[in-house]
């Protein structure tokens, strides 16, 4: 029997605002598609480099998206018709060896809100997408190129990360100690997490590395340009809560090496903070975190594969 990890105390109920229906790409699944070219849906596909999306309209939107902000498929072919993707979200869905553990994606507006039903009441819901679900960290975590971390371990890694003072900070001190664990596998992560957390070897040359440069990189890389540092003035709280939900969802393991995944993490913040500064908006800013950055990002994998070497090179080894 599979065991399922839900967020406590988080809740969801869709709203219909179709945010998730516009402002990006929606793949469909090989076996969506294939049914869907044989309808008569299938003039609403297009396929690129072998993968089959939903078109565009002028406005950006779905063209299966009605003007009465419903979705064609779920209204007339029902639920079991639409790509296994818009069937998930807001969900996001990892396989481990503890189990399945669910996180959500903060671009919905009723997962900022916490508004709704329990997130284990749509369990039985998606108990029907995790058939071809990869597992990950059964035979390790993958920290960096030959490399690799314990699923024991890395829960260690996570758990301190979790109960530092903020999240923020216990970000910083994982990132420093991983990075120590890079270049000296042979020891043990306990001990440089011990280090990093009693500051006898401050890491800030490199953390300050990634926030000037990296930052400014990946920004550029959304669109955005930025002549000054984000100020502290987004919500300290919603963004803690953020950071533990992502934390939760597995997200540090999914698609790329631990160590890329710890270093665009750790720079989350800046993110949160620079596009609150933007618009004075929290949805803004959890909205454009959660596309370009942390959840649904695209074409980031190269550049975070670059951050995660730059910052091992930068590092220099304890004794």
């Amino acid at each position: 029997m599979t065991n399922w990890h839900f967020a406590p105390g988080r809740n969801f109920e869709c709203s219909q605002c179709a945010r998730c229906c516009r402002g990006w790409r929606i793949h469909i699944d090989p076996q969506t598609a294939q049914t869907l070219q044989s309808s008569p849906f299938r003039k609403q596909l297009e396929v690129k480099d072998g993968r089959t999306f939903a078109r565009k309209n002028a406005q950006e939107e779905c063209t299966f998206l009605t003007p009465q902000r419903l979705c064609q498929l779920h209204s007339q072919p029902g639920t079991g018709a639409k790509p296994a993707g818009c069937r998930q979200f807001p969900f996001r869905l990892t396989r481990t060896p503890d189990g399945i553990f669910v996180g959500t994606s903060f671009s919905c507006p009723s997962i900022q809100s916490n508004q709704g039903e329990p997130l284990a009441t749509y369990q039985a819901e998606l108990e029907s997408l995790t058939e071809r679900l990869p597992l990950w960290g059964e035979s390790g975590v993958p920290v960096c190129p030959s490399v690799l971390l314990d699923w024991s371990e890395y829960l260690r890694l996570e758990k301190h990360i979790l109960e530092r003072e903020t999240v923020e900070i216990g970000l910083s001190e994982g990132l420093w100690a991983l990075g120590q664990y890079a270049l000296r596998p042979d020891r043990p992560l306990e001990g440089y997490l011990l280090q990093a957390a009693a500051a006898l070897e401050p890491p800030d040359e490199p953390l300050m590395l990634m926030e000037h440069h990296w930052f400014h990189r990946l920004l550029a890389h959304c669109g955005e340009k930025s002549a000054r540092a984000p100020s502290r003035k987004a919500p300290p709280a919603e963004l803690e809560t953020y950071l533990r939900a992502l934390l939760h969802g597995k997200i540090l393991i999914n698609h790329r090496p631990l160590l890329g995944n710890l270093a665009l993490l750790h720079l989350l913040p800046s993110f949160y903070r620079f596009w609150f500064d933007q618009s004075g908006s929290l949805d803004h800013a959890l909205d454009l975190c959660e596309r370009k950055i942390a959840t649904h990002p695209n074409n980031l994998n190269e550049l975070v594969e670059k951050m995660a070497d730059d910052f091992r090179d930068q590092l220099d080894p304890v004794l």
